[in-house]
């Protein structure tokens, strides 16, 4: 048995912290990403953090000098360690969707039930959503019947677009 460095430590508290203020968010704000979003960055970056919807979001990270683009390998390796790794993607005249990394282990994404409507027949069908790869797990809310916008580390960072075409333009940030 190893004895538990200073680092160690701090980074378990600070995963502690940044669970306990996933499930936080998402019990409270389960039908809107950006105030999710929101209550996480001022429980765990700045408590006067400023509410701003999606699209918004995106736009203040893009620009702000206080926050850098990571990859999805990066912001797995910071929210294992307890750091805030927000993703997002604006929608031009629509609202866009920011979800949280949440502090887990990567897994597949997918195995959800969702419906469609068929193309050549018009009825409505159901299926599972086959995975399209391994991914950190998310925090994400939505007021979307999309069952894969919501999530609170039982979905990926994949899932609220569920979309391999989408996906790529999805981004991350940190707080530099």
């Amino acid at each position: 048995m190893g004895i538990a460095t200073g680092t160690a430590t701090a980074d378990a508290e600070a995963v502690a912290k940044h669970t306990t203020a996933c499930n936080e968010a998402y019990a409270n704000h389960s039908n809107s990403c950006s105030h999710a979003a929101w209550y996480v960055l001022t429980k765990l970056v700045d408590k006067d953090f400023r509410w701003l919807d999606a699209n918004h979001l995106v736009d203040f990270l893009i620009a702000s000098p206080d926050w850098k683009a990571v990859s999805v390998d990066e912001g797995s390796a910071l929210a294992l360690k307890g750091v805030v790794v927000v993703g997002g993607l604006k929608k031009v005249g629509d609202r866009g969707h920011v979800i949280i990394m949440y502090p887990a282990q990567k897994k597949a994404s997918g195995g959800y039930s969702y419906t469609y409507k068929d193309k050549q027949t018009g009825k409505t069908l159901a299926a599972i959503m086959r995975s399209h790869g391994i991914f950190p797990p998310a925090l994400s809310t939505s007021n979307s019947s999309w069952p894969g916008a919501k999530s609170k580390d039982d979905k990926t960072v994949w899932d609220p677009w569920a979309n391999d075409d989408i996906f790529p333009t999805d981004k991350f940030w940190t707080r530099k």
